[in-house]
């Protein structure tokens, strides 16, 4: 690829070879929140919702299996309500203003890109539908069974990417999960926010 220091990106590319975004509050944004499991959760024990706290972004199971999945009882209009604000937040999500310009750019200039996210498997679809194209990788809590900032989340990234951890840039908008996670993986990382300012000066 082209040497970062030879683009016309800012400094903090400089030995970047690819960069892994955050999906939900920096890549993408819900514009129509309606805490969809919310329902769910009220209708189980305090145990069994510490078991779907626990589960959900880590298992690859669609909402009207969990009742099953956890051994509980749970009425058909409640899973009915989980359904109608799943499908209301699902068809709300949307790409933030300006990144799909970003997007364009690091492509342009032969990055690499990634994504990493904590979500539940019924966001999945929608998830890949508003993104600008498929990324180079992909790694999705409910699919590799560990949540941000767990440590094998983000090997799972660099060893989609095969390349060195300090050569990705980890972006997003929590500092546990997309920051202080990565950079303890060795990756280097920044705010979203970071980035926006960044680009535009670049």
């Amino acid at each position: 690829m082209t040497p970062a220091s030879l683009t016309d990106l800012p400094p903090i590319f400089d030995g970047i070879e690819a960069v892994c975004f955050d999906a939900f509050g920096t890549l993408v944004e819900i514009t129509e929140k309606r805490q969809a499991f919310r329902p769910l959760f009220k209708a189980l024990s305090s145990e069994k919702r510490r078991g779907l706290k626990h589960r959900l972004m880590r298992e690859d199971r669609p909402f009207t299996d969990w009742p099953e999945a956890l051994g509980a009882e749970v009425a058909p209009m409640t899973l009915l309500e989980v359904m109608e604000r799943v499908m209301i937040e699902t068809g709300s999500i949307a790409l933030r203003p300006g990144m799909a310009e970003i997007w364009a750019r690091l492509r342009s200039e032969r990055l690499r890109l990634a994504l990493c996210s904590n979500l539940a498997s019924d966001y999945v679809t929608a998830l890949r539908s508003a993104l600008p194209e498929r990324p180079d990788v992909e790694v999705l809590s409910c699919e590799v069974g560990a949540i941000k900032p767990e440590p094998v989340i983000y090997e799972a990234v660099l060893d989609g990417l095969q390349i060195d951890a300090g050569r990705a840039l980890f972006v997003g908008d929590t500092p546990r999960a997309d920051i202080e996670g990565p950079r303890a993986a060795g990756m280097k990382a920044m705010h979203i926010d970071e980035l926006v300012a960044a680009m535009r000066l670049g």
